[in-house]
């Protein structure tokens, strides 16, 4: 099974919610073997949908999504502690144990905290990272949306699974008064990623020139899709 462009908002909650309880135990008791088991889970995790226990643990107490969150910063946040877990696993075998416990420590606390309070630290770094590089990359969206004739153009941002997607998209053609609304599959535009959304549907206004000129997700309510409307 294909991993998907987007994913629940609370996934990635009760991934590091597991992983950061298996870390916090083995730091406590000292039972390196349960950093295998988080490590493991997190590989499982990335494989995809269909190998991942936790992942299916999750589809059976989950709640209807009104929305979804881009899945590329969730899986750089899981290569992270992928790299901090296995580098711990290193210095276990060459007997640097205190090296290794601190690491372990390190990852259940940030999972925990990111847990806890719904801000994924991979996630921010992967966002940071990618806005220190966004400035040469939104220079012209034509391309990365699959803009197709001549702009401006609205558009919503959408995904497989994502319900809002196309109730999104007729108010903001009512709100732009019979203009085109045009719909992005980031399945299918995974370069659409560059874009500052944290969650689908968002609506975008986009000029002539390709440039994003308004982005707007979340709750979109009346009075922000008629924003985007009006912005070009």
């Amino acid at each position: 099974m294909k991993t998907p462009a987007a994913i629940h908002p609370l996934q990635p909650r009760f991934s590091q919610a597991i992983t950061g309880a298996l870390c916090l135990e083995a730091a406590v008791f000292r039972t390196w073997p349960v950093v295998v088991v988080a490590l493991a889970l997190i590989l499982l995790n990335l494989a995809g949908p269909r190998w991942s226990p936790v992942g299916r643990l999750f589809k059976l107490f989950a709640p209807p999504a009104a929305r979804l969150e881009p899945v590329a910063p969730v899986r750089f946040a899981q290569y992270i502690a992928v790299a901090m877990l296995g580098a711990s696993l290193v210095l276990f075998a060459f007997g640097l144990e205190l090296a290794a416990w601190v690491i372990v420590g390190a990852v259940a606390v940030v999972a925990l905290f990111s847990a806890a309070s719904g801000i994924c630290v991979g996630c921010e770094a992967y966002r940071l990272l990618l806005a220190s590089r966004r400035s040469d990359r939104l220079a012209d969206l034509r391309d990365p949306l699959g803009l197709p004739g001549q702009g401006p153009w609205l558009v919503v941002l959408t995904a497989p699974g994502c319900g809002r997607g196309e109730p999104v998209a007729r108010q903001l053609e009512d709100a732009a008064e019979g203009r085109s609304v045009l719909r992005v599959n980031l399945a299918e535009h995974p370069a659409a990623a560059v874009l500052p959304v944290r969650s689908v549907p968002a609506a975008l206004a986009v000029g002539a020139d390709g440039r994003l000129g308004r982005a707007r997700a979340g709750a979109l309510t009346g009075p922000e899709l008629a924003e985007i409307a009006h912005a070009i």
